[in-house]
């Protein structure tokens, strides 16, 4: 399968059978980190940068929080974990380091590509990248009611305009918006 570059154009995003199946592979990959990063990336929308050099002193198990140091807009940025997040984590609970090294220079992040390859061709999933995992948790959050400053807001966007290509994914929160305020017509 070809490397497909990043396109922030993009909006691919799992559908809920795809996310099954890339979670059962990223389960049964060789690097037993693969599917923590992919959780990870869905449930925050978190870019590979971020997550890769998280440290085991950002992550804030009491409070459930990951602090990203410095984020692509050059700004700190906290990550709230999901209890599934939480759980995978104790399970690779360290004191120090990053969370997801490299077997050879432990100070650097683990380069995973070839473990993503292998686990989107397993997981029969085609025209997707690792950004799109950013796409999926924004995606799954406006079709669940969350308003564009939400999306924003977890995303870490400066901007509304970047968010608003989830925009014909809010149809719940603007049906709701329309209701409470239009009803009485």
């Amino acid at each position: 399968m070809p490397y497909l570059a990043e396109n922030n154009n993009r909006t691919r995003f799992l559908s809920p059978h795809e996310r099954t199946c890339l979670f059962k592979v990223c389960k049964a990959s060789d690097w037993d980190k693969l599917y923590l990063i992919v959780l990870m990336a869905i449930t925050t929308g978190a870019r590979k940068g971020e997550l890769s050099n998280l440290k085991w002193m950002d992550i804030d198990f009491e409070r459930q929080t990951a602090y990203v140091q410095t984020t692509k807009n050059g700004l700190p940025k906290a990550l709230p974990l999901t209890d599934s997040v939480i759980q995978e984590l104790q399970l690779f609970r360290r004191d120090k380091g990053l969370i997801f090294p490299s077997p050879i220079k432990p100070n650097k992040p683990l380069d995973f590509a070839k473990h993503w390859r292998q686990a989107l061709e397993k997981a029969e999933i085609e025209d997707f990248v690792f950004h799109s995992l950013r796409h999926t948790c924004a995606s799954y959050l406006a079709m669940n009611g969350a308003s564009l400053l939400e999306i924003a807001d977890v995303l870490g966007h400066k901007q509304i305009s970047v968010t608003h290509r989830y925009a014909h994914l809010c149809t719940l929160h603007k049906q709701k918006l329309i209701n409470r305020v239009m009803s009485d017509m």
